[in-house]
């Protein structure tokens, strides 16, 4: 994702802090408030969201991706690998695809991007991840989608031109969402959806929170594949401080409930907060397959924008740390990959049945490349048989 298209849903994904899992916190237990008075207090004060800035941006709004929907078909800026264009696979379900993956306690990957980068296509060249493909690509909805014709919405022309070589998932926000624009998704059959409320509130929209577009997604389409997203810091883009675990974890196990099939973290830099997360969620009888959203920013000024974006920081020890070396582009890359692999190896060890991470790219690679390329060296990601398989 770039920033003006730069940003990810979430844009954002964990990066480490690189603490112990010897020293995580031991979740305590209080007695939570109903999650339906929590849905209501939220209602009324509008001050959480269900959804933060991942998976659905605010960006500004590009004449070429936005309200102005052209007649003219998507380009579309895609290299395949010799594999993807020989074979012609059938749409995967991804919710199975993560669901077996997670069941044999191997390490996988996946991949989200825009799907514009600065008002051209996203490229993806699909050959540099060789020879371990991501399991699948997501593409993340932009608020400023909101009402164009379903069927010229960029991202999902996209995703119908992707799945033809790798499994491929839209997001789905429900800001300024209708009934009919709702079953206009429905009724294009794609095998499946992440979940989200977005960013922002409309007053004229249906659904306030995710569950709600979960719910009827499942209702209406028993078969669809449906991913939603999970905070282990909590709703924060309308909050000023930590939000207790109870409360989050009320909300993710209500759009569980609703009949989501896997979740997705927000990107957390602390690998002590990223595992209280998944083990509230273990006990509190979340049993979904759970993947950890990493992202590896670039330099600080990518950071800095992300920051000020999700209201997500470093710990103040790393913060001040990432400060003395902000002017270096290369150090500040560097420091982001050495995050990321601890928060990948926090969330192993903690043996809390997660083995799953979904790079945030930004659209861009090199980071997430490195990462993968170490992961592959430390024998925590396997190469298959076959180079290029998912």
């Amino acid at each position: 994702m770039r920033v003006t298209a730069k940003l990810s849903p979430a844009t954002a994904a964990a990066a480490g802090a690189g603490l112990r899992w010897s020293s995580v916190v031991a979740f305590k237990r209080r007695r939570p408030l109903s999650c339906y008075r929590w849905n209501q207090l939220s209602k009324r004060t509008q001050s959480v969201s269900s959804s933060l800035a991942m998976h659905a941006l605010e960006l500004p709004v590009r004449q070429n991706i936005g309200t102005h929907a052209s007649d003219v078909p998507l380009e579309t800026c895609f290299h395949y690998t010799p594999s993807q264009l020989q074979s012609c696979p059938q749409v995967e379900s991804i919710a199975q695809l993560v669901a077996n993956k997670t069941k044999s306690k191997k390490f996988f990957f996946g991949i989200e991007i825009t799907a514009d980068n600065h008002g051209k296509p996203t490229c993806v060249d699909f050959n540099q991840f060789l020879p371990v493909m991501p399991t699948f690509i997501s593409i993340v909805w932009l608020a400023s989608y909101w009402n164009v014709p379903i069927a010229k919405v960029q991202s999902l022309q996209m995703i119908q031109q992707l799945q033809q070589h790798i499994p491929a998932m839209p997001h789905f926000s429900v800001y300024r969402l209708t009934q009919q624009r709702l079953d206009e998704f429905l009724a294009l059959n794609l095998s499946n959806m992440l979940a989200v409320r977005g960013d922002k509130v409309h007053e004229d929209q249906m659904y306030h929170f995710g569950h709600e577009l979960v719910k009827y997604a499942r209702d209406k389409r028993p078969d669809l594949s449906i991913g939603v997203a999970g905070y282990p810091m909590g709703y924060t883009k309308d909050q000023t401080e930590t939000q207790e675990m109870d409360r989050i974890i009320c909300y993710l196990k209500a759009k569980v409930d609703a009949g989501a099939d896997f979740i997705i973290t927000q990107f957390c830099y602390s690998p002590e907060r990223i595992v209280e997360f998944l083990c509230a969620a273990r006990r509190a009888g979340v049993d979904k397959p759970i993947m950890v959203g990493v992202v590896v920013p670039e330099s600080f000024k990518l950071y800095a924008l992300m920051e000020t974006i999700a209201n997500i920081s470093l710990p103040e020890q790393q913060r001040a740390e990432l400060e003395l070396i902000k002017q270096d582009d290369e150090k500040c890359r560097q420091f982001f990959v050495q995050l990321a692999l601890r928060t990948i190896k926090a969330v192993l060890e903690a043996d809390q049945g997660v083995y799953g991470i979904q790079f945030y790219t930004m659209n861009r690679f090199k980071s997430v490349l490195e990462v993968i390329g170490e992961l592959r060296k430390q024998g925590v990601l396997e190469t298959p048989q076959q180079d290029d398989k998912f």
